[in-house]
């Protein structure tokens, strides 16, 4: 493991366990089945070139669950992600998923993390996301 990615493991360590002493929200927003279904095909061709096919195993960015990628999202917010997908990726243009696509998107990731689908789909606005944790 790189240095980079210890200091994210200690960092996500340390905010898990003053999370809870700040008010922070440990519940993950919701989404739909065929939401993150739409999500994995924008993933394959929009994002698993650097992710890597399962989401962890890319050479030219993180992982997109697993331990490393709770520990760097743990104590942000959903609202925090979903804005980061939005704004920045993927890098060759960035905000090109559009707010949909990039809402979907993070719908397969939570997925792809062990969370349940629900009747509810994530929502495309950032702001809708507040107050809700990043990551299961």
């Amino acid at each position: 493991m790189s240095f980079h990615a210890w200091r994210r493991l200690a960092l996500g360590a340390a905010l898990a366990l003053v999370s809870p002493a700040l008010g922070l929200a440990a519940e993950t927003p919701g989404f739909t089945a065929d939401q993150a279904a739409r999500g994995a095909q924008l993933y394959a061709g929009s994002c698993a070139l650097c992710h890597g096919d399962n989401l962890d195993d890319g050479q030219f960015a993180p992982p997109l669950k697993g331990a490393d990628h709770a520990a760097y999202w743990r104590g942000r917010s959903a609202q925090d992600l979903l804005a980061f997908i939005d704004t920045m990726m993927p890098p060759s243009q960035p905000g090109g998923l559009g707010p949909q696509g990039g809402a979907d998107v993070y719908a397969y990731v939570l997925q792809s993390g062990g969370a349940a689908a629900g009747d509810k789909p994530l929502p495309a606005d950032p702001a809708a996301l507040a107050g809700l944790a990043a990551t299961p």
